[in-house]
């Protein structure tokens, strides 16, 4: 019989207890429709399902979650805000763009509007993207996929991710304390958290492949809704985009560097890597194909090496570290907040939900498949949990 630390059992439940004082909860139902789009991209199958909501159930505390909110970059029109139920702000809440409020239930129309209205997910759908090296708390920004075979050895991904090929939105949530007059002032240190029954929905390759990003005042991360461990995902190696079997090489005649005497074929080194390639990280060039052991494994990411080019040996590829929902998780006695309210008793979130390109679970079996997220963030008070 496992031995059971009292002690540590009692701070430990007494935690969760302070926790399960949950005082609102936010509430996505089933997003249904976002459709997958290969490297190849092909056509668009299906579009987003008007079925993904947002709502708050409250529990007649005196201090919750009041208000949801959406900070857009433009204006919505007077038209729209009565359709969708949305309110300016009134809580002179300072940044870019323009904030709006609505109640604790938000439908699926008003939450698609306001993905649309603000630039992403053209169509509803996504096409694979990547965070690049990221480590916890530096800043998130989405790169482009590669481009195809060129004169460089070296692709690095530099340009920003099309807006289109991404969810994002940027989400406010408004913790206040009912006055004996029955106005409601916002509460300062609150904090959020991921609640424990968020869920990402779909085929088992699907989930390992989407990325959940947040970026808050209080720290920055990437969790991958697939896995129950902390991992990293590299992002620099070779690829074949193309899909003909082989790892993409250059055109004749490259060089990796422009004063070299000789040009070659050289297979692509896309992405990041730990140290800047050199010639060294190549090897001869091939007088015969080297083949994978295992041919029906052939994708993205395992391909064959040609003959007649010079295969990339030697690297080391930079990584994208990401956590588990569980490291953000009340119920979880060391999880940590995602979010805490200011003085005006806010928490602002950004949110970005995408299919990760370089996972390895990225396939082309992925074109036309659907994904869905329940989130539920919950509010808990600060101080000692």
């Amino acid at each position: 019989m496992a031995k059971i630390n009292l002690e540590q059992e009692f701070v430990d439940n007494r935690k969760r207890k302070k926790r399960a004082k949950l005082l609102a909860i936010i509430s996505t139902s089933l997003i249904t429709g976002f459709v997958i789009i290969s490297y190849l991209g092909y056509a668009v199958g299906e579009h987003l399902a008007n079925a993904t909501t947002i709502s708050l159930n409250d529990q007649s505390e005196d201090i919750g979650l009041t208000e949801i909110g959406f900070r857009v970059p433009t204006m919505i029109p007077f038209a729209d805000q009565e359709k969708y139920d949305l309110y300016p702000d009134e809580y002179q809440v300072h940044g870019e763009g323009y904030v709006y409020w609505t109640s604790t239930k938000v439908s699926g129309q008003t939450i698609r509007y306001i993905v649309n209205h603000s630039g992403y997910s053209a169509n509803n759908t996504v096409e694979p993207v990547t965070s690049g090296p990221f480590v916890k708390g530096q800043p998130l920004n989405l790169l482009a996929q590669p481009t195809l075979a060129g004169i460089n050895p070296h692709v690095p991904e530099t340009e920003e991710a099309d807006k289109a090929h991404y969810i994002a939105f940027e989400l406010l949530l408004r913790v206040a304390h009912e006055q004996t007059n029955g106005f409601f002032i916002g509460v300062e240190d609150y904090r959020i958290y991921l609640s424990n029954d968020i869920q990402f929905y779909g085929e088992i390759q699907m989930v390992e492949a989407l990325r959940f990003g947040f970026a808050s005042s209080l720290t920055t991360d990437i969790i991958n809704p697939g896995s129950i461990q902390k991992g990293t995902t590299a992002v620099g190696g070779r690829l074949d985009l193309d899909r003909d079997g082989y790892f993409d090489y250059t055109l004749e005649g490259s060089r990796l560097n422009p004063t070299d005497p000789e040009g070659y074929q050289y297979e692509i080194g896309f992405g990041s890597f730990v140290e800047p390639l050199t010639s060294e990280n190549w090897g001869e060039v091939l007088e015969a194909d080297i083949p994978l052991e295992d041919q029906n494994s052939l994708s993205f990411y395992s391909a064959n090496s040609k003959a007649g080019v010079k295969p990339l040996l030697a690297y080391t590829p930079a990584v994208a570290e990401y956590n588990t929902l569980d490291a953000y998780s009340v119920e979880n006695p060391e999880g940590e907040p995602i979010a805490t309210t200011d003085a005006k008793g806010i928490a602002e979130i950004s949110i970005k939900i995408w299919v990760e390109g370089w996972d390895s679970a990225s396939i082309d079996e992925l074109r036309d498949k659907t994904f869905g997220a329940n989130l539920r963030f919950t509010a808990s008070t600060g101080g000692d949990l």
